[in-house]
């Protein structure tokens, strides 16, 4: 029968739960599954207190694309509710589907890595990561096709043996779902942080003349001292008092310095004092055609080995690019919750612009507003240093968490 799973295509990655049994009566609990990226490059992790062996497949029916996991024990005639994938992520949901966790497409993605991470530190839980790479539909449509036998010799093989029933996807509770600890991949890493504005450039002026180059650079500093007191982080900050730094020069400081990551803070302003609450930038489609642009013209090009040729360099780009956007926008969701802990934050609270601060081909990058000073609650908030360490408390574990990531999967290559 074909495989459909309906799904709506919405705005935020939600943190869900759900149960399912081995064959054999053996439970494995998967504890949640994330949904992060662009469609572009999109990773997929589900957590479980027991391994999760699964195999991959592609497929297409009634013009919706799949990506299929064949999960060991499944009860074939098991079909569960979809659930949504609220983010623009290049997936719109997942559900069972006939024996298969199938993850729908709005699309064409394929699989480009998929790892099996085992417990690590004070993480009890086995985790299952699966990278997709946006692909021509030609692309997909050929492996989809060379799929189609090899899903219907999984369904054949498990209606000829015993199976568990699955249990109903369930949502999981609010806020953050995963702790990491870290694998020692590395002793220390280098965060950039940036107060916007500054000098001659005060940004965005309260009602009461509370100006934003002060305001970030307060919660800069603060933010600064936080990570360097975990002795895991080095940072550099873009400016360290009132003046003005032109934003190109506040990218090439971050590629200079080999930053590992970079976040601009900054505090927003709207035409009517209602809107509030926080928000999170990363490229957009729009800002990444900027990139070759800025790049040639501020000498930001990437650097590769003399053998390699101009073909290849040219691919090794691309993929860079991807991999830097990619992880912007890991690290822009694990931000958000932290942020909604913090204080209020805007409805859509994961944005995407071209801001010139975002535009470094090889350094992940965020823009974070803290809040809009036109707002008199939010303006509160921000002047109160109580508030801003609240705010920056929110980045710090931030950064912890992201950083972390990245430390199993390097040790897991």
């Amino acid at each position: 029968m074909p495989l459909f799973l309906p799904a709506p295509f919405l705005r935020f990655a939600l943190a869900l739960a759900f149960a399912l049994v081995w064959a054999g009566g053996a439970f494995a609990q998967i504890d949640s599954v994330r949904v992060v990226g662009d469609g572009d490059v999109t990773r997929l992790t589900l957590w479980s207190n027991a391994p999760i062996e699964a195999d991959t497949f592609l497929t297409e029916a009634a013009s919706v694309r799949q990506v299929l996991l064949a999960v060991e024990g499944v009860d074939t005639a098991k079909t569960g509710p979809q659930q949504p994938v609220t983010l623009a992520t290049g997936v719109a949901g997942y559900g069972w589907q006939n024996g298969f966790l199938a993850f729908t497409l709005d699309k064409p993605m394929m699989v480009s890595r998929k790892l099996e991470l085992p417990p690590a530190g004070d993480e009890p839980r086995f985790r299952l990561v699966i990278d997709l790479a946006a692909v021509s539909s030609a692309r997909f449509d050929h492996a989809a096709a060379r799929a189609a036998p090899s899903i219907a010799r999984h369904l054949a093989s498990l209606a000829d043996s015993p199976t568990e029933t699955l249990a109903t996807l369930d949502p999981a509770p609010a806020g953050r779902d995963v702790v990491l600890q870290p694998f020692t991949a590395r002793d220390e890493y280098l965060i950039v942080i940036d107060p916007g504005h500054g000098g001659r450039d005060p940004g965005a002026v309260s009602s009461n003349g509370l100006k934003e180059k002060d305001i970030v650079l307060s919660a800069a500093l603060t933010l600064r001292d936080m990570l360097e007191e975990t002795e895991r982080f080095r940072v550099r900050m873009t400016r360290s008092d009132d003046r003005f730094i032109e934003l190109g020069d506040r990218v090439s400081l971050a590629r200079d310095w080999d930053a590992d990551l970079f976040i601009s803070i900054h505090a927003d302003a709207a035409r009517t004092p209602d809107v509030a609450g926080a928000s999170v930038y990363t490229i957009s489609e729009r800002g990444q055609r900027r990139i070759d642009r800025e790049s040639e013209r501020n000498n930001w090009q990437l650097d590769f080995e003399d053998e390699v040729s101009d073909e290849v360099s040219g691919i090794l780009e691309t993929l860079t690019i991807r991999e830097t956007k990619s992880n912007s926008g890991l690290f822009a969701e694990l931000l958000l919750p932290e942020l909604a802990e913090a204080g209020p934050v805007l409805r859509n609270t994961h944005r995407k612009a071209g801001f010139y601060v975002l535009l470094a081909p090889d350094v992940p990058a965020v823009l974070l507003e803290m809040g809009f000073l036109t707002n008199p609650e939010d303006a509160d908030r921000l002047a109160d240093p109580e508030g801003r360490t609240k705010s920056m408390d929110a980045v710090a574990d931030a950064i912890t968490l992201y950083f972390d990531e990245q430390d199993q999967l390097f040790a897991s290559n």
